[in-house]
């Protein structure tokens, strides 16, 4: 069954702005796209007197652009932030996109004239490597094209780091990544009228993990745009010594998605598997890094 939408598919573009770095940059691709019936809903979340939304102004005068929309408020993280601006989206299409972002001026488009014809309601472009601290470089090497889960509950981003020429991009994966996610709006509607969120307000890091095992559980597919191609520039995802606070919440978010969806039904994974799985990599974590013991009671 195809999804028809009527002639002008309407787009909601959701970001949040956290300081200023990419900004500059990724606001001047998306001011630049030809797609027309768009809007961008901007949340500031950041404290003080000169913020990302006042950096923006300054910029791009973008109060004298009817398609954004922006508004300031507190640090809800992404989760809490996302859920805000995914209730405000008026749009046919709800794109979940991060602020580190790069689009090619007719990314909206082709994304419009590819899930007119598709009986699918959330999707996937193709994020490749936005290697910013090197001249902004585009890169060919896939940062990701969505979340897979296997029968232990172990996440995975399927060819991440690969070279796009050289991969053979599947159809389908289990869920969006959190950097750039698309949904339908029956989709939008589904999920939150199960759940009551987007996305899991309990979690900061992991929730599009955890999102992805809902998505999979509520039968929706997750089809990759694989012609369509943005790009991302996801630091943390290169670097081998990674923060103790990108450390911590990584471990709080296991630990909250196991209490949540560990149970003894098989259908998605196997909860023997993902328990002594899991039970091994806390092993190794807590005993490389024991002040990880504090985050076990805000679980």
């Amino acid at each position: 069954m195809v999804y028809y939408f009527k002639k002008s598919m309407k787009i909601s573009v959701c970001i949040i702005v956290y300081k200023t770095k990419y900004l500059e940059h990724s606001f001047k691709s998306l001011i630049d796209q030809t797609y027309k019936d768009i809007e961008f809903l901007i949340l500031d979340q950041e404290d003080g007197v000169w913020s990302a939304s006042e950096f923006l102004e300054e910029k791009f005068n973008l109060s004298c652009d009817s398609r954004f929309i922006i508004e300031k408020g507190p640090n809800l993280w992404h989760s809490g932030g996302m859920n805000k601006l995914a209730q405000k989206a008026s749009g046919d299409l709800v794109v979940i996109a991060s602020n580190d972002m790069h689009y090619p001026v007719d990314f909206f488009a082709d994304v419009a004239n590819y899930v007119k014809d598709s009986d699918s309601r959330v999707f996937c472009p193709v994020l490749c490597r936005w290697d910013y601290n090197n001249n902004q470089t585009l890169t060919r090497e896939i940062d990701t094209i969505g979340i897979n889960f296997d029968r232990k509950l172990y996440f995975t981003e399927p060819f991440s780091g690969s070279q796009l020429v050289q991969t053979n991009i599947p159809n389908f994966v289990d869920g969006p990544n959190g950097a750039l996610g698309i949904f339908t709006r029956d989709a939008l509607q589904i999920i939150i009228e199960n759940d009551g969120f987007l996305f899991d307000p309990q979690l900061h890091y992991k929730n599009d993990c955890e999102q992805t095992l809902r998505i999979k559980k509520l039968g929706l597919k997750t089809e990759v745009i694989k012609n369509v191609i943005a790009y991302h520039d996801r630091q943390a995802a290169f670097y081998k010594n990674k923060s103790r606070g990108l450390v911590e919440s990584s471990f709080l978010g296991d630990l909250r998605l196991l209490k949540k969806h560990l149970s003894f039904n098989f259908t998605y994974f196997n909860p023997f598997l993902a328990t002594f799985f899991y039970l091994a990599k806390f092993t190794f974590l807590l005993i490389r890094y024991p002040y990880l013991c504090k985050q076990i009671p805000k679980v």
